[in-house]
């Protein structure tokens, strides 16, 4: 189904005015309960603060919030606490699934289970993976690999110990680093004296299946915890299917002299077929275009098997992948003022992949020594009356070593080296001034980036230059916390972002599809500005907005058509996001938020290169929809039986298409089309520690596609079983 912007524009001013407007109980209270809020007096947020959790509400439901995730309510105002309740129930069983639903991320993936592993599949305000820092409790997991480095494989990371996602939009202090876009960190279930232990199971459409275990106890100054989980599904495009399988253990130990120390090991295992071109023809508006040539799947262009592994994808093709996780982490308390942290971490990546190529009577086998990375970082917080100090390091060293072909390859024998890597040391300071009592926060702080970007064995013999960049990215952040609930914020920061390793090699790489290595190649820099309010209203609903304005000089665009990295003299990104929820009464709670985003380019030289004469006017970053709407409504039994109802708008966009076919020097400009989409979930408590749950996905079957030549699933449904101890 197709919505005009003024559509989702015209459906968020309906819902939020009738969450506006319609009687409510108070944030706190659970939406099952009948009972009128009684009177009490508010507490101070410090004595919420000592030794209490609390609860808010978010989106349906209202959550447990703890003592930490309070404080950064106000310290990182522009952070969204995803907890795992809310994740869109769905067949697809990774992070970028769990996101779908908040404002201002869009999930564009390629399929919605085995999605490759590229720039596009999630974008915090339309900026992608290389301008995403990605973490787990804290540690980094963007790192070398495929295709050069910085890709997030999003098929790696389990959810089968996750409490909650933290999303954080921009740049607001230099703790995070100059990301762009953001910062996603998954949080994992917290230990307590009591054991926990969990284990669910589901089955899905697409012969989609699940099982993941969790055992945890901390029952004293040691803790631990081990997690474990299998995937597989068929997917729905042809060749899609996928296994997984994963393991994570943590160990723990708080010292008498206030220290800890944890320490974590990862490994995790993908099998994944690879989406393969299913269309009679790859030429757009030609009738053929949309007849698939396997009936049994829908049409659909193909996945790029890069890295020399002949391009397009035939029956049959797939990657292996392994990888090893490790960190030790170390805190200290000094004194009641100080406090001290570091931690080391270290990557061990290695994949197998096979292209059939079956219709040129040959295959292409190879292995990739993908990730060979560690890093360090430090920090240290002291708090003074009225100020609070931060400063840390980190350390990076994004690093692989090559690929070899193998036996069956129809090539002679080669082993590679690596072509580039990178060493990132970073430093970064701010000073948390509060005044009024409290109630205003004015941080002031800069981030030193260094950049070392260094051609490996092989890409010395392509004439891979080394790259050396640093500069200095102060900021400044306003937070004024006017009433409990309730503030206001403000922030700037250089926009300032290094290369990334594919950036480097593809900019200078003599094998691209065009030379750009004589065209200058420079750091992205510029101003990132971005505001928000969040309050209740006086009728109880809960309302965030959001707007945000980026001016990014010489943005780097990377494109994997004609395998070249540039800098367009000027990318602008603004934007608009509003959110607010509800509780009714009597069961009922409602949520709903909009975003809306816009970009203008100029400067551009591959729109001149490689786009048809008749799309040259074409001004701005492709894959951007306008305008994007969720909205959901659910029925709770005071007994924790739910049904609820979601809807998702998503505006139509513009897109630079090649035809699915590489090395394209006459790509055009294309309109996706805008969608609406139903989706159904239902919780049942079965027994004590015990729950049911079930999803309709796509309830009115609507045709769609989040990825452009690539149709989404149309009506699919799931069954979950999970039970805790």
């Amino acid at each position: 189904m197709k919505i005009a912007g003024i559509r989702a524009a015209l459906m968020i001013g309906a819902v939020a005015a009738a969450l506006a407007l319609s009687p409510a109980v108070s944030a706190g209270q659970d939406p099952a309960s009948d009972q009128k809020p009684k009177d009490k007096k508010i507490k101070s947020e410090k004595a919420k603060t000592d030794t209490e959790d609390t609860t808010k509400l978010f989106q349906l439901n209202p959550v447990t919030i703890d003592v930490i995730e309070f404080l950064r309510d106000k310290d990182v105002p522009n952070m969204t606490i995803v907890k795992t309740e809310f994740f869109p129930m769905t067949i697809g069983l990774t992070l970028d699934a769990a996101l779908e639903r908040q404002s201002g991320l869009d999930v564009q993936r390629i399929q919605e289970i085995g999605t490759a592993v590229d720039d596009e599949s999630i974008k915090i305000r339309g900026l992608g993976a290389r301008r995403i820092k990605v973490l787990k409790n804290g540690r980094p997991l963007n790192s070398s690999g495929v295709a050069g480095g910085y890709f997030i494989d999003w098929t790696m990371i389990s959810l089968a110990n996750a409490d909650r996602v933290e999303v954080i939009k921009g740049v607001g202090d230099p703790r995070y680093g100059n990301v762009l876009g953001g910062v996603i960190n998954l949080i994992s279930k917290k230990l307590t004296a009591r054991p926990g232990t969990e284990v669910q199971t589901s089955y899905a459409s697409f012969n989609t299946a699940a099982l993941n275990l969790y055992h945890g106890f901390k029952p004293g100054a040691f803790e631990y915890s081990l997690s474990a989980g299998y995937s597989r599904s068929d997917g729905y495009l042809r060749n899609g299917d996928l296994s997984s399988r994963n393991v994570d253990l943590h160990l723990g130990y708080d010292f008498s002299f206030k220290g800890r120390l944890t320490a974590d090991v990862g490994y995790a295992r993908i099998r994944k077929g690879f989406a393969v071109g299913n269309r009679r023809s790859k030429l757009y508006g030609d009738p053929l275009y949309d007849a698939p040539a396997d009936p049994a799947f829908p049409a659909s262009d193909g996945e790029i098997m890069y890295g020399g592994m002949g391009a397009g994808a035939e029956p049959g093709s797939w990657w292996d992948k392994k990888k090893w996780t490790a960190d030790v982490n170390y805190e200290q308390a000094l004194g009641d003022r100080g406090f001290l942290s570091a931690r080391y971490w270290r990557n061990q990546g290695d994949r197998e992949a096979f292209n059939t190529r079956k219709a040129a009577g040959r295959a292409f086998h190879k292995a990739f020594f993908d990730d060979r990375s560690q890093g360090f970082s430090a920090g240290y917080r002291h708090v003074l009356p009225g100020h609070g100090f931060a400063f840390g390091l980190d350390y990076g060293h994004l690093n692989d070593d090559g690929d070899k072909n193998l036996g069956d390859d129809f090539r002679e024998p080669f082993r590679n080296g690596s072509y580039v890597s990178t060493k990132t040391l970073e430093f970064y300071g701010m000073d948390d001034i509060r005044l009024a009592g409290d109630k205003l926060s004015i941080v002031p702080g800069a981030r030193y980036l260094s950049y070392q970007g260094l051609a490996g064995p092989q890409g010395v013999v392509e004439g891979l230059p080394n790259l050396k960049r640093a500069g200095w990215a102060p900021s400044l952040k306003l937070t004024y916390a006017y009433a409990p609930g309730s503030l206001a914020y403000i922030s700037a920061a250089r926009a300032l972002r290094m290369p990334a390793a594919p950036e480097h090699f593809w900019h200078y790489d003599y094998d691209s599809g065009v030379d750009t290595s004589g065209l200058p190649f420079r750091e992205e820099d510029g101003l990132l500005i971005q505001a928000g309010w969040r309050s209740v209203l006086p009728g109880g609903t809960q309302i965030e907005v959001a707007p945000y304005y980026y001016r990014i000089r010489r943005y780097i665009q990377f494109d994997l058509i004609n395998f070249v990295a540039y800098n367009i003299d000027r990318a602008d990104l603004y934007g608009l996001e509003i959110e607010a929820s509800r509780s009714f009464g009597n069961g009922w709670s409602a949520f709903a938020n909009y975003s809306f985003q816009r970009s203008r380019t100029e400067g551009d030289p591959f729109i001149g290169l490689f786009v048809n004469a008749e799309d040259r006017g074409f001004r701005g970053l492709p894959g951007l929809p306008e305008h994007k709407t969720n909205v959901g409504v659910q029925y709770k039994t005071s007994k924790g039986t739910s049904a609820a109802l979601f809807a998702q708008a998503i505006s139509g966009q513009k897109v630079i298409y090649n035809n699915n076919t590489l090395y394209n020097t006459d790509l055009r400009l294309r309109s996706q089309a805008g969608f609406v989409r139903l989706d159904l979930e239902a919780r049942l408590p079965v027994a004590k520690g015990f729950e049911a749950s079930f999803f309709l996905r796509n309830l009115l079957d609507a045709s769609y596609q989040e990825r452009f030549g690539y149709p989404a699933a149309g009506r699919n449904l799931g069954l979950s079983i999970k039970a805790g101890i």
